[in-house]
């Protein structure tokens, strides 16, 4: 047993990414989940911190509100998968977790999968990578497939 990807299922992650401009539909989507989340996660705070403070008034008004982000955040993840971007794991990951965990842990397994993928942008990062101190989701980079130089038979594709 192997710990890895095989060939096939590398080649198999590298084609899902390769259809023109999926990556980018891909990092998009992930950018708008990650934004919602966080806002979801900010309310939830709030939401849970203004109930064991016995601030009703509060909680009258923040509930709504992270329903409502809640259910956004549900329905952009499934609009995705609808779309084929992603499988229905993410949104049932999300409706488990109660949002923002589910969101962010969906993420980061979306980004390692095109990351293993070779799917980088147009500066050499890797895409997803960016939520955790590099660009931002938004700054419209060109995701493009990287290409291993062919050194022939048995090469390595590039790497030195």
């Amino acid at each position: 047993m192997t710990s890895g990807n095989t060939t096939s299922e590398v080649q198999q992650e590298i084609g899902m990414f390769a259809e023109e401009g999926r990556g980018e539909r891909i990092r998009r989507r992930l950018g708008i989940v990650r934004r919602v989340a966080l806002v979801d996660l900010v309310l939830l705070i709030a939401l849970v911190s203004s109930s064991l403070t016995d601030r009703r008034e509060f909680v009258q008004v923040l509930g709504p509100l992270h329903g409502v982000n809640f259910l956004l955040l549900l329905v952009v993840a499934a609009t995705a998968a609808l779309d084929g971007l992603w499988g229905w794991w993410f949104p049932g990951i999300i409706l488990i977790t109660a949002g923002p965990p589910g969101a962010f842990v969906g993420e980061w397994a979306i980004a390692r999968r095109m990351a293993s993928a070779g799917v980088v942008d147009n500066v050499g990062t890797t895409a997803g990578v960016e939520a955790r101190g590099g660009a931002s989701a938004a700054s419209g980079a060109v995701i493009q497939q990287a290409r291993p130089a062919e050194d022939g038979p048995g090469g390595r594709g590039g790497q030195e």
